[in-house]
């Protein structure tokens, strides 16, 4: 069968219903950095890519940075692996170490197929921050400031960065492909960057503990840091008596429902540790009993450790509070059979 082309993919976008109203909910996807592509490639007369190059790396000095997957040949890159535990739909008994081929098209590489090197981006990192990619001063403060929802609550996103508010050591950080992360500390001066090619490795969990090394603060202030440095030792069916304990050491210790979701999404589907992430799940719809989609999560997580009648009671939990939550309806037909 033939595959379909990149027009004709993006006339099928088009044509997809919107999810939820425009600035009530947020929904991860890669829909948007290809618009991004094709206003730069409008307005700009070139490829992207080469408006990416020109623009960024020539002026940086980023020679080790260039766009490519596995089917290109590029100077000194390491093939990206990954651990499975199976192998051709057999199972392997142990973890096995395979390499992982990654392929991206230029249709999406304003989000993906970006090769570096840490000293390149270490240097892109100081540039942007010395003021040299942008006309204006105060660029930067609206590329890390988070959007807003309609009413009025900050979301996790900035442009393009995560945002991680503290009331301390605040931190903006970007991750890429499970893999890939640099964290930048704009109070404490420090940039801490990350680049591996083990798919899985999510070096966002630790990235924090690194910038320990160089201020013992930052990994405490960070509530998720705090919490999975503790749930190492004590184990994650402690999780809420863990987060109650540190509640009551520090008054400001609450960890984002966004970013409980998140962690406990990587563990679910790509750490294999389903159980210790449905605790952070069940964590947080005790943190977050008034959100809808802690529910969802939740729901989607029993469901994966096999407990059916548990996911169907968050599922139908999730749908009460939002009775506009079309996954949580589609999940509840398709379990229940309707």
């Amino acid at each position: 069968m033939a595959q379909e082309t990149e027009e004709a993919a993006w006339a099928k976008i088009q044509t997809f219903p919107m999810d939820f109203p425009t600035g009530e909910q947020f929904s991860y996807n890669q829909t948007n950095y290809v618009l991004l592509g094709k206003i730069i490639d409008k307005y700009r007369e070139k490829p992207f890519t080469q408006v990416f190059s020109e623009r960024q790396f020539q002026v940086v000095g980023m020679p080790g940075t260039q766009f490519g997957d596995s089917r290109d040949v590029i100077p000194n890159m390491v093939q990206q692996y990954k651990y499975v535990t199976k192998l051709d739909g057999k199972a392997l008994g142990e973890k096995r170490l395979i390499n992982n081929y990654a392929e991206m098209s230029p249709f999406h590489r304003t989000a993906s197929g970006l090769n570096s090197t840490a000293e390149d981006i270490a240097h892109w990192i100081i540039a942007l921050q010395q003021g040299k990619l942008f006309k204006t001063k105060d660029a930067l403060k609206t590329l890390w400031t988070a959007g807003t929802y309609k009413n009025g609550s900050p979301t996790q996103w900035a442009l393009g960065w995560v945002t991680k508010p503290r009331p301390k050591h605040s931190a903006i950080i970007i991750t890429g492909g499970g893999r890939s992360a640099f964290s930048v500390y704009p109070e404490d001066d420090l940039a801490i960057v990350v680049l591996t090619n083990l798919s899985g490795a999510y070096p966002e969990e630790f990235i924090d503990e690194l910038a320990g090394y160089y201020n013992p603060e930052i990994p405490a202030a960070d509530p998720v840091t705090a919490l999975h440095m503790q749930l190492r030792k004590r184990g994650f069916e402690q999780a809420i008596d863990v987060a109650n304990e540190l509640k009551k050491k520090d008054a400001n210790f609450q960890p984002s429902e966004n970013d409980l979701n998140d962690w406990a999404y990587r563990m679910l589907n790509g750490g294999g540790n389903p159980k210790e992430a449905l605790e952070i799940f069940k964590l947080n719809v005790s943190l977050y009993p008034q959100s809808w989609n802690v529910y969802d999560s939740y729901g989607e997580a029993l469901l994966k450790n096999g407990r059916r009648e548990e996911a169907i009671a968050m599922y139908r939990k999730s749908v009460e509070l939002n009775p506009d939550n079309q996954n949580g309806k589609a999940m509840l037909a398709r379990i229940e059979g309707k």
